[in-house]
Parts: C-alpha cells; structure tokens; sequence
C-alpha cells in the first residue's frame, strides 16, 4: 500500500510473543535455565521498544498472549509444571 508506514500502526510483538513462549516452556522442562532464558525473554521485549519497533502497550500484550499460549502447551502436556 503507497504511503503506509508499519512503524506508525500498533501491532502485537511477534518476537516477544515467542521469546516468552519458548521461555516458559523451557523453564517448565528445565528449571536450571530459568537464569538465562528468562533475561532472554526480557531483553528481547525491551528492545522492541527500545528500537522504537514497538509501542510498549505492544510488548505487554504479547506478553500476555505468550503466557497464556505457554500455560496452555503446559496443561496440554501431561506431567509437565511450571510453578510446582
């Protein structure tokens, strides 16, 4: 679309969204990662906002959505907890 500028519209944060995802998942199945995967998943939030791709609103909603899409993966497999 001429004149359309992607940086100008909100849109949820694709790569944070995944980045705390994946974080949760992995600390579920290995707790000894949480040191470094968890950090991971912050600074790739931050940055988002940092390098102005993202409004901060952005970066929380997909962080919500990546909980939420984490806890689900996690009560659809049997034996697996995050906070236990």
């Amino acid at each position: 679309m001429p004149g359309w500028r992607r940086w100008t519209s909100s849109a949820s944060a694709g790569h944070t969204l995944h980045a705390v995802a994946f974080a949760l998942v992995a600390v579920a199945h290995y707790p000894a990662l949480a040191w470094l995967v968890l950090p991971f998943a912050a600074a790739v939030g931050a940055s988002r906002v940092v390098l102005g791709l993202h409004y901060p609103s952005d970066v929380l909603a997909a962080t919500g959505i990546g909980c939420l899409l984490a806890g689900a993966s996690l009560w659809l497999a049997p034996g697996v907890k995050l906070f236990a």
